[in-house]
């Protein structure tokens, strides 16, 4: 309905439906919901910790970020120490609203008040990070500046606003009415006027990433609690879906995003929280979530769930992802063959954002009704033809899984990695051939000269080759292309075109073939093949390989990495093998392994082979 929906069908279901009864977020409105979790031995860590740390906000009062924590980015590049002080001043909302629900207690009224009176008093709800996104010299320049650059919207400013007004319009019986007052007040000005009354598109709304998603749906969202004017509230709303549109070109037609599962969760999930208040402020005349595409895109994240907690990690994620249950449960009651995710990938509810706490708890069913992910089939696979990646998982007998994955598209995606012909081997619960993820988010990770040069997001810390001392570009123009790709019974090929990937004078040509072979009741392996052109003979040419365990020279031309063995011809290559310890947004010194074999005797065309057997423990 997204695609179809016009102005007058947007404006008329808001007016039809302006005067009649309406319940907005109606599983929190219900106190049975509340007694439900609140009485769920399943939740029962989670209010605990929920109590202990109210508790301690009460006996510790927070204090707001210094001006010179807000200004660490610009100085040195540093985010964390600003946000880990303003995570702390913003826990109070999401803290005692959740308690509020549950129980009518002074101190958490107290607690909530005194939280959104410390937020309101807040300089800016943009973090230091985002600040001036909408100038040419961002991230960079604008700390330069005399002065301050105007206000803006980012993704903390949506959630904020969000969370706001849907705690006043929830309990707005219970707090005191200057704290509503403010709460207006400043959604007004720091939202409603930033983008409402200036035309000038923000960052944001010209990406196809989660912050389209986040973004505009928080301010949708908002919008809906506040304004009861239906042609006022049409008028916002259509800015709003209008970008919601641009977000869904940003999935090809299978439903994947460059993004992977991680920020899919992220930007989704507000969606999915906007299109469900939009059905309820128009009693179901208005359904987003009835979007033809909108299965395919709810489908993505169990192509990339693996085993043990892993995922296929291309881009800016994490080696492990846990889903909303009640996001995923939610997402069922639209798509009904969506697979729940196995115990291992779904998110514990821990305090945190109320957003997506609240839904993951007021959202997931009663176990009995739940459908757990169907195991049955023995292969699932997909060619994400658009954003040209390849998940292949294949069920062993006893039950375990061995997977494949590959990606193409370009060097300027979302979260982008130089990373075109790069691929995954998870076996046993292990990403063996590995990707080694986000790197630490810094001012300098998000500037394309420092961030290409580091090892997480540069081709030379992904499994592609090195042409003559040349790694792959950064920009829309280095580009790969898929020249075959074929699924049969007994296996899975693609062919990439990785010629454009490279800004190299002595490539003429390079095309890489996967086999994935998986026949039945035998143990898949990956063949690679790697066809090179060259103008000039006195080229170097090197393969890469990361490897998350450590290599073991089993023979001539044989590495074992546990259960896969790597098999090279010796005569044609000089290995040399680099123990990596790789930091990253959540985690610091990640031992990995660059796999770099060098080629002997460059020719001016070569065909090189490479295969990974496999072995069931």
């Amino acid at each position: 309905m997204l695609q179809q929906l016009t102005f007058r069908q947007l404006k008329n279901a808001l007016e039809e439906t302006q005067h009649l009864p309406r319940t907005l977020y109606s599983e929190a409105t219900d106190p049975e919901n509340w007694r439900r979790i609140r009485t769920d031995d399943n939740y029962s860590d989670f209010w605990l910790s929920l109590e202990k740390r109210a508790e301690h906000l009460i006996e510790n009062p927070v204090r707001a970020p210094l001006f010179t924590e807000f200004t660490l980015f610009g100085d040195t590049g540093d985010r964390a120490i600003y946000q880990n002080v303003f995570e702390q001043l913003y826990a109070g909302i999401h803290t005692f609203s959740t308690l509020a629900m549950t129980e009518d207690n002074p101190k958490w009224k107290s607690g909530l008040e005194n939280a959104i009176w410390n937020v309101c008093n807040e300089y800016t709800w943009v973090i230091p990070a985002h600040v001036g996104l909408y100038v040419n010299e961002y991230p960079n320049g604008i700390w330069d500046q005399p002065v301050p650059p105007r206000e803006t919207v980012d993704l903390l400013a949506g959630m904020t606003a969000f969370t706001l007004a849907e705690t006043v319009h929830l309990l707005q019986d219970r707090l005191h009415p200057w704290i509503i007052h403010r709460v207006n007040e400043e959604i007004e000005k720091r939202i409603f006027n930033v983008y409402f009354n200036d035309p000038t598109p923000q960052n944001w709304e010209l990406k196809t990433n989660n912050w389209p998603a986040v973004c505009s749906s928080s301010i949708g969202a908002t919008a809906i609690y506040m304004i009861e004017d239906s042609e006022k509230l049409a008028g916002m709303l259509w800015r709003v879906i209008g970008v919601l549109r641009n977000y869904f070109s940003g999935f090809d037609e299978q439903g994947a995003t460059p993004e992977g599962p991680a920020y899919w969760q992220y930007g989704f999930s507000h969606f999915v929280y906007f299109a469900e208040l939009l059905k309820e402020r128009t009693h179901g005349r208005i359904s987003l979530l009835s979007d033809e595409k909108v299965a395919a895109i709810s489908q993505f994240p169990q192509f990339c769930m693996l085993t043990a907690g892993k995922v296929v990690n291309f881009s800016d994620s994490a080696e492990e992802v846990t889903l909303n249950l009640g996001l995923i449960q939610r997402l069922q009651q639209y798509v009904p063959n969506l697979q729940l995710p196995t115990d291992e990938y779904r998110m514990k509810p821990v305090p945190g954002n109320w957003l997506d706490v609240t839904r993951g708890m007021l959202w997931s069913l009663d176990s009995e009704i739940m459908h757990a992910a169907d195991d049955s089939e023995r292969i699932q696979e997909q060619i994400f033809t658009g954003n040209q990646w390849v998940i292949s998982k294949v069920k062993h007998a006893h039950g375990g899984i061995t997977a494949f994955a590959a990606k193409g598209g370009h060097n300027e995606e979302p979260h982008n990695h130089n990373d075109l012909g790069h691929f995954i081997l998870h076996v046993n619960g292990q990403n063996v051939l590995a990707d080694l993820g986000l790197g630490r988010y810094t001012r300098q990770y998000f500037q394309p000269k420092i961030r290409y040069e580091m090892i997480n997001a540069g081709s030379h810390g992904h499994s592609v080759p090195i042409v003559d001392g040349c790694r792959q570009g950064f920009g829309k123009s280095y580009r790969s292309e898929i020249l075959h790709q074929q699924i049969s019974e007994n296996e899975l090929e693609v062919t990439l075109d990785l010629t454009k990937a490279y800004d190299c004078v002595a490539l003429e040509r390079l095309t890489r073939e996967f086999v994935w072979k998986r026949p039945f009741d035998e143990i898949p392996q990956l063949l690679i093949t790697d066809h090179v052109i060259l103008n000039k003979a006195s080229a170097a040419f090197q393969e890469v390989f990361i490897s998350s365990l450590e290599p073991q020279a089993t023979g001539n031309g044989r590495l074992q990495m546990n259960a896969v063995t790597l098999i090279y011809d010796p005569e044609q290559w000089n290995l040399e093998i680099e123990h990596l310890l790789v930091d990253s947004h959540y985690k610091s010194g990640m031992p990995f392994y660059r796999i770099v074999l060098d080629r002997k005797q460059v020719e001016l065309e070569m065909t090189v082979q490479f295969r990974f057997e496999i072995r069931e423990d």
